[in-house]
């Protein structure tokens, strides 16, 4: 019998505890372990503690480069449209386009979206003061000036509705007719 069953059989009068500490291992015969044990066939266990529930990830964001905004590297609506909000501020005049009656010779950002023939493109622009959203296909860099789609540009509080006339691929830029303008911007193309 261990120590500590004859100690508390002295003490409390009749407690019994069986326990072999041999290599490192609990058994318990009774159906008694320490603490934070459990008897499982006769051997004192920790419980197991399973990983967190695995959740589902988006892989297309995991380690995601992030597009340029620039012609050759557009950011990518899907094609039923979305929302993008980014900034001006920092980047370059890539794109020189005459929209609105002006030519928009700000900093700019570009995205693309993959449209069918006869699909309706609305485009609404919010954020710092002068910000401009315009359609043109091709994407066409500086000194190039192309024409928007439909000959106006949307702006704060005025989105406007392109109709393609063509299956492709559009551009919408983010740009202002004032150059000194710049900043953040939330940009939305809804495709019906």
């Amino acid at each position: 019998m261990p120590r500590f069953a004859v100690l508390c059989a002295l003490l409390m009068g009749g407690c019994f505890f069986d326990a072999d500490y041999h290599g490192g291992r609990y058994t318990c015969s009774d159906g008694v372990c320490p603490s934070g044990f459990s008897c499982v066939s006769g051997v004192c266990e920790e419980p197991r503690r399973d990983a967190a529930t695995d959740v589902p990830v988006d892989m297309s964001t995991i380690d995601a480069r992030q597009a340029a905004l620039v012609c050759a590297d557009p950011g990518v609506f899907p094609m039923a449209g979305g929302m993008f909000m980014g900034t001006t501020a920092g980047r370059s005049n890539t794109v020189t386009a005459m929209c609105s009656a002006s030519v928009m010779n700000a900093f700019d950002a570009v995205y693309r979206v993959d449209a069918a023939v006869g699909a309706h493109l609305l485009i609404s622009v919010s954020g710092f003061n002068g910000v401009s959203a315009y359609v043109i296909a091709p994407c066409s860099i500086a000194p190039a000036t192309p024409s928007c789609i439909g000959g106006t540009a949307a702006t704060m509080g005025n989105p406007i509705n392109v109709t393609t006339s063509f299956a492709g691929q559009h551009f919408i830029v983010v740009d202002s007719a004032n150059a000194a303008f710049s900043g953040t911007y939330t940009l939305t193309l809804n495709v019906n």
